[in-house]
């Protein structure tokens, strides 16, 4: 991974309340009676050679965001700066050549292809349309060295879709999205339609050409471990709005939103003896159609309390880099209500944020506070109270053991272990021999049941005796 924000004080990427509303119309003369709020006022940066990782439930807007991003849909309000122009105000001509730096690469790789199409045509389409290389000798060399690039045989060009296999799609996908030397590309679930081994091996390339050609990613996922592996820093979104926003250690060892503590414990553990306290949040996710008033997480959040229904929580940085909208780290609504707090999944760790609210840092301490050491008491003044009853029975007993010590010493006996051992062994020989006999009249005993003549004869000779 690369360098995060604070080298790099120029954003390539700049988002201002960006929003794209669906209309949902209705009637003979369709007219638009709600709307689906897909991506609601959302804020970021992104910067030259960093990844931004963004992740969330499934229907939270995160696709949505990336191809309004690229205007492939076109924001409902916003602005959304590339070098500092402004995209969303570009015409066809300027957006034409903006295309060349904003590319995409899409999560399907089996309807992201054109089955007609051989991979040089699809590769190579977009070489010839910007006329970056002349000639079809020339674009056939440029589409297999970006094969080549991406881990795929350069004979390859004349193949068609459907004689891959999905990891190899993806990869035809990332040479597609290469092909014109951009500077920023939106990854959009490129490796949730892989194996597991294959999505390491695109992971690594991703990085690889990152470094290669000082790539920019806006990187979709559900993933958080592949999130967390590929990410400089990490925004978290729910139902249109980000909810937290952070460099990826910061936002893995000191998560502050209830939801973003939900989202990391459901990551899966390689070792299975390992305990996982698992944050399992009630309820469904609300519809875009009539999203909650107030905070979009407080019908599902455990931490809930009185502004959070009624008003819209504003965007707190509580360190350098680290934004959260939740009202309890708002100065101006955080609660001094030590349940409030403790209905937390995870309580925040008050010596890695530079900024809490009055009074909120002491609560959390009471909170985390560990189990008291039992020390040892120290002495008092008060006058030692002593039992009467107890006293005369540890005298006597210490007396008896010192009589029993002294006696041992004079006498010159043997101890006690050595008669004890000597009468274990004669009742061990007592036993032995019991044992024999027994052993012999069983033996007697089946020999007679077998034979009958023994017994008379036995007997016989008995009674002579």
């Amino acid at each position: 991974m690369t360098s995060s924000a604070a080298h790099t004080p120029e954003p390539l990427i700049e988002v201002r309340e960006l929003k794209k509303y669906f209309p949902v119309k209705k009637g003979i003369l369709n007219r638009v009676v709600n709307s689906v709020k897909a991506v609601d006022g959302i804020s970021f940066d992104v910067y030259p050679n960093e990844t931004l990782g963004l992740v969330g439930e499934s229907g939270c807007g995160k696709t949505t965001a990336g191809r309004s991003l690229l205007r492939l849909l076109e924001p409902t309000d916003g602005e959304i700066y590339f070098r500092g122009k402004n995209i969303v105000q570009a015409n066809t001509k300027e957006m034409r050549a903006l295309r060349r730096h904003l590319q995409i690469i899409f999560q399907d790789p089996y309807s992201s292809l054109n089955p007609r199409m051989t991979v040089e045509g699809i590769i190579g389409e977009a070489i010839k349309f910007h006329g970056l290389v002349r000639g079809e000798d020339a674009i056939r060399r440029r589409v297999q060295d970006l094969l080549e690039r991406v881990g795929l045989q350069p004979s390859y060009v004349t193949r068609y879709p459907h004689e891959f296999s999905g990891g190899q799609r993806q990869r035809i996908g990332i040479a597609r999205a290469l092909a014109l030397n951009p500077d920023f590309i939106v990854c959009d679930e490129a490796v949730s339609a892989l194996d597991v081994s294959v999505q390491a091996q695109v992971v690594n390339l991703l990085l690889d050409l990152q470094e290669e050609f000082n790539l920019s990613y806006l990187f979709i996922a559900h993933d958080l471990a592949i999130v967390r592996h590929i990410s400089d820093r990490i925004a978290v979104m729910y139902l249109g709005q980000i909810m937290e926003l952070a460099e990826c250690e910061t936002l893995f060892d000191n998560a502050l939103h209830p939801y973003t503590q939900a989202l990391l414990s459901a990551i899966p553990q390689p070792n299975p003896r390992r305990k996982i306290d698992r944050v399992i949040l009630e309820g469904d996710v609300p519809s875009p159609l009539n999203p909650p008033s107030g905070c979009r997480f407080h019908t599902r959040c455990p931490a809930s309390y009185g502004p959070c229904s009624e008003v819209v929580p504003n965007t707190v940085e509580v360190s350098p880099g680290h934004q959260v909208a939740c009202h309890l780290y708002d100065d101006y609504y955080s609660p001094k209500d030590p349940s409030v707090w403790a209905r937390l999944p995870r309580l925040p760790r008050v010596d890695a944020i530079a900024a809490l609210p009055p009074g909120v840092a002491e609560i959390i301490e009471e909170l985390t506070t560990d189990d008291p050491v039992e020390l040892e008491e120290a002495p008092s003044d008060d006058p030692v109270v002593e039992d009467p009853v107890s006293e005369p029975l540890e005298a006597e007993a210490q007396a008896g053991g010192e009589e029993a010590t002294g006696g041992e010493e004079a006498t010159g006996e043997e101890p006690l272990q050595e008669e004890a051992s000597e009468t274990n062994e004669e009742s061990q020989q007592e036993e032995d021999s019991d044992v024999e006999e027994d052993s012999e009249a069983k033996e007697e005993s089946e020999a007679e049941e077998k034979d009958p003549a023994r017994s008379v004869a036995s007997e016989d000779t008995d009674t002579t005796t």
